[in-house]
């Protein structure tokens, strides 16, 4: 007997299959970006080479970051945030990590570097893990919703529990 699986092709159907295809693309990426800087630093070949940068404003900053360790941990979080959004787990929090990363990414790419013309360019990872980041987000905006609550009560020890709940449910 075979189990045979339809889906309803309507436009709610082709938006969660751009937004699927976009969180693994931004997943690959920074799994790609990050293994690839962790190899160099292991004596293997890069997969491809990190820009330095090139403008001195961008030069100083990444020199900057990789001198005081902070570009190691970028990196160890871009490969983290990467497997959450290929394995499709801890997403929201995956996105939360991910952002300031897409955002510095993307101030160093357009406003250190200077290229403007390349605010919008589909094939320009330095904006598009940005704007991918933002996407995302958005779409997983109602589990960020909590997060506004005007006035929230602290919680005690008990809460370990939610989180442990939480972990183990799909939404």
């Amino acid at each position: 007997m075979s189990k045979e699986i339809t889906y309803s092709w309507n436009l709610a159907t082709a938006v969660k299959i751009l937004l699927t295809l976009g969180r693994l693309y931004l997943g690959g990426w920074m799994l790609t970006s990050g293994t690839s800087y962790w190899l160099t630093q292991a004596g293997l070949p890069t997969i491809f080479p990190q820009p330095v940068g090139n403008t001195p404003l961008s030069s100083q900053m990444l020199v900057t970051m990789i001198e005081v360790g902070l570009f190691d941990i970028v990196k160890t979080l871009e490969i983290v945030c990467g497997l959450m959004l290929i394995f499709n787990r801890f997403v929201p929090l995956g996105l939360v990590i991910a952002m300031p990363i897409s955002a510095v990414v993307w101030y160093n790419a357009i406003v250190l570097n200077g290229r403007y013309d390349r605010l919008f360019s589909p094939t320009y990872m330095g904006v598009m893990c940005f704007y991918l980041s933002i996407v995302l987000m958005l779409a997983y905006l109602r589990f960020y919703a909590p997060l506004l609550t005007w006035k929230a009560k602290m919680g005690g020890l008990g809460d370990v529990k939610e989180l442990i709940k939480a972990a183990k449910t799909e939404a």
